[in-house]
């Protein structure tokens, strides 16, 4: 084991306007707690801040001496947010291929209760590593992301919670050890009702549309059939 430092990078990109409201902000705060010290340094990198405030450079720098870089963001059309998508396109151009070893891993959460319609957007964190010369490892899969915030200290999310605080714990022994654990994909998801799961975020909806002085009606618009 080197007593030289090792660098981990969490990409938190929810592209919400409060990101105290936003679980990748939440997952990339745990993450700080969970890896930082014993001769690792952790730097959250907010994509939203970034993009806004023009610090691409220096994040982008900080992407590069990474020795392990983990993705957290929210399901969006199946797939990455779309600053997400130019973060990482505007990186690339930059910097083409690793200069160390590097290992890159993902938290994708959707709103459905089904972990696995996060595969897409996992394939692409694979192949932004593969095209930039670093090992992907895999990560986790989350289903019923929306409630993960509000529920956290609920008995029924304690086992999600369990397999995020698993791959951190993975991501330090990866980067303090000379050969890392091989690459895994997992799902997780709260054990909770589907129909209550549903009746909640609908109610959740109707709440937002009263909020922006709609009506129940206007949430079945469709704008753009004709």
């Amino acid at each position: 084991m080197s007593d030289t430092k090792k660098r981990i990078a969490l990409v938190s990109a929810s592209p919400k306007i409060e990101q105290t409201e936003a679980v990748s902000a939440f997952l990339a705060a745990r993450g700080e707690r969970a890896l930082a010290g014993d001769g690792i340094v952790v730097e959250t990198i907010p994509v939203r801040q970034v993009l806004l405030h023009h610090e691409t450079e220096s994040a982008f720098a900080s992407l590069q001496s990474a020795d392990a870089i983990v993705f957290i963001f929210p399901l969006y059309i199946f797939c990455l947010p779309a600053m997400l998508m130019r973060f990482l396109q505007d990186f690339v151009a930059a910097y083409p291929a690793s200069t160390k070893r590097a290992n890159v891993y993902a938290i994708v959460n959707c709103g459905f209760p089904e972990p696995e319609i996060n595969k897409e957007a996992m394939r692409v964190i694979e192949c932004f590593s593969l095209q930039t010369n670093r090992a992907f490892l895999g990560g986790v899969m989350l289903g019923c992301g929306g409630m993960l915030i509000g529920a956290a200290q609920a008995p029924f999310m304690r086992e999600t919670l369990e397999t995020i605080d698993a791959l951190f714990l993975r991501v330090r022994q990866d980067v303090l050890m000379d050969y890392p654990h091989e690459a895994a994909i997992v799902q997780a998801a709260p054990k909770f009702p589907r129909f209550l799961y549903f009746f909640a975020a609908n109610a959740g909806w109707r709440s937002m549309a009263r909020k922006n002085k709609l009506r129940p009606h206007d949430l079945k618009r469709r704008p753009y059939l004709n």
